[in-house]
């Protein structure tokens, strides 16, 4: 076996939990090594972060994920820029070897690998035109007349509705429920954009097309169902936890959320957990910040604790 190389933490992740906790443990003198390959994580998604303290016109998350990054590698932190394949222990050590087969290990480690968007239980939910983030894909319907229809109801449907209503000439919003989950000022902004349209006690029941989605298929609660023609589809139905590298049982919530004590340690010593990975009430930027500038600390005097 091919000898690791050694940090004091492995941080996996690059969202802001994954960042601010690399910044903070570099700040607190440990030699952080990060996995992940996009600065912001699923912030490039956010076409203006409204929400986060100190920017009243807001900041797009691209942006704001760059800076952060630049921010934390400034301290010193190591970036590998690439993903990790997975997390393993051995003893009082983690290790953790990325995809191009390079061990790493460190007494610490900190889980910060977000969520993944879900996928229509439909068939063909491979297709092509079914999408996840409008900031990236959006721009390939511009100047095409498109009807783009987004799935979902909650904060993140909103911004995909708002983002592709400047580049299509329609946007249908279709949701299950009869209310909409996001927050009231999402709610108003939408109300005022004459070019979406919103389909309540709607499902999507399929796609249809050959390569590309060309339609889909709807049934309302009357129990009325259609064919929708439209030029492409992006989905916010919910999120699922990224654990997959995590090789080692580990306690869960209901979701496969990982489970946290009042130090945001999970049920294996050593390991930590950081932002929308974790069993936690709220999956804002603020607090997956808050969760990483934490796990830095606690890790800290753990390290202090157990290994001096």
């Amino acid at each position: 076996m091919t000898e690791a190389n050694s940090f004091d933490i492995i941080i996996i992740g690059t969202g802001p939990a994954g960042l601010t906790a690399a910044l903070y443990g570099q700040r607190l003198g440990l030699r952080c090594v990060v996995f992940g390959d996009i600065p912001g994580g699923n912030l490039y998604m956010v076409d203006n972060l409204a929400n986060f303290p100190g920017f009243p016109d807001g900041i797009p998350g691209t942006e704001w994920g760059v800076k952060t990054f630049q921010q934390a590698q400034t301290e010193g932190a190591m970036f590998t820029m690439g993903r990790l394949e997975s997390l393993e222990q051995d003893g009082n050590t983690f290790f953790g070897t990325d995809v191009n087969g390079i061990r790493y290990s460190a007494p610490c480690a900190i889980v910060a690998s977000g969520r993944v968007p879900r996928k229509l239980p439909v068939t063909q939910s491979e297709m092509k035109g079914v999408n996840f983030c409008s900031v990236c894909d959006g721009p390939l319907f511009r100047g095409k007349n498109a009807t783009l229809a987004v799935v979902g109801s909650d904060n993140a449907a909103a911004q995909h509705a708002l983002t592709l209503s400047r580049i299509a000439e329609k946007v249908l919003v279709i949701y299950r429920s009869a209310q909409m989950i996001m927050d009231a000022s999402h709610r108003e902004r939408l109300a005022g954009q004459d070019s979406i349209d919103l389909m309540p006690e709607t499902e999507v029941t399929g796609y249809v097309g050959l390569d590309l989605v060309e339609a889909l298929e709807i049934v309302a609660s009357s129990g009325d169902a259609e064919t929708l023609s439209v030029d492409g589809v992006f989905l916010a139905i919910g999120w699922e936890p990224n654990t997959d590298m995590v090789k080692m049982p580990v306690e869960t919530i209901d979701g496969g959320y990982l489970k946290t004590d009042e130090k945001l340690m999970t049920s294996i010593p050593g390991m930590f957990a950081a932002g929308d990975v974790r069993d936690t009430d709220l999956y804002q930027v603020l607090t997956g910040c808050a969760d990483g500038a934490r796990c830095a600390l606690n890790a800290d005097r753990f390290i202090k604790d157990v290994h001096s």
